[in-house]
């Protein structure tokens, strides 16, 4: 069965699907690229069905369950033209409809960030940065489009502490910066499909030095991510020729947000030197009467 034939079978026996399978089937539709990366609990979450149902949907429509049913959705990732050149005449196609092409950016950001931070869901934001404020160092990676995602976490924590480290890969020194990581320690890692290879080394190498990895990434099988890690995982869909990073900005936001309110005075009164330093060397303007 190819995905077109899957395509028309679910439209075609749509109507003698239960309820609960009815909704699996819309979503899986209108998530094809998450059927092929994402766990079926997962799915089910966003879904709104339980987890069962997507197996029931999979023997609904001829497979022996779930998984049967993802190789197909996985088959057609692998062969879709979804490369920088594919997706850029992609969007030549709508030359003159600027207006449109700006509302499905705004709306495709909007469910990014929705299903992101919902998916992860408060608890495991809040365990998150209570690991990070524990970590005895914190070294930042995001090549490429990831990299102002890794620098915005980066220049957040470091106004109230001061133990992170920014690799940024000037001068190929990125596996310098790492020489020291260890036990303790964590990296976090901002990378997603396709994977920066210098990101997957760092990972690599943190993890045998004993330093545990937290990373950003789209998917539960991403080459950052080993047994013990911590996998945030984000929605990265967009209408463009490269990922969104909208919904991994937002991420960030939370976590800074949440370790700040755990901070209590003590980080304040950094936070205040921080602007005092800044201050110090005129850093900002201000448009004076």
């Amino acid at each position: 069965m190819t995905y077109d034939e899957l395509l028309k079978r679910i439209n075609e026996s749509y109507q003698n699907m239960s309820p609960q399978v009815q909704l699996a089937a819309r979503y899986v539709i209108d998530n094809a690229e998450d059927v092929a990366l994402v766990s079926m609990r997962q799915l089910a979450k966003e879904a709104n069905v339980h987890p069962t149902t997507m197996v029931r949907l999979g023997q609904f429509l001829g497979f022996e369950g779930f998984n049967d049913m993802r190789d197909l959705f996985q088959h057609r990732l692998r062969l879709s033209p979804e490369d920088y050149v594919g997706r850029a005449r992609g969007l030549q196609r709508q030359a003159g409809h600027a207006f449109e092409l700006i509302e499905e950016i705004e709306e495709t950001s909007k469910k990014n960030i929705h299903r992101t931070l919902h998916a992860i869901g408060a608890d495991i934001l809040d365990e998150t940065a209570d690991f990070l404020l524990s970590a005895k160092r914190i070294y930042v990676m995001g090549m490429r489009i990831s990299f102002p995602v890794a620098f915005a976490f980066y220049y957040a924590y470091s106004m109230f502490r001061a133990n992170a480290h920014l690799i940024d890969g000037k001068a190929g020194i990125a596996a310098d910066t790492l020489r020291d990581i260890g036990p303790g320690d964590v990296l976090f890692a901002i990378s997603n499909t396709p994977f920066s290879r210098e990101t997957v080394q760092a990972a690599q190498y943190a993890r045998k030095k004993g330093a545990t990895i937290v990373a950003i990434s789209d998917t539960e099988i991403s080459p950052i991510v080993g047994p013990g890690d911590r996998n945030l995982m984000i929605r990265n869909v967009s209408p463009t020729f490269f990922p969104s990073a909208s919904a991994s900005i937002a991420l960030v936001e939370s976590l800074i947000a949440i370790m700040i309110s755990k901070g209590g005075e003590e980080l304040v009164e950094t936070v205040a030197q921080s602007k005092e330093q800044l201050d110090q060397f005129d850093a900002y303007w201000e448009d004076q009467p």
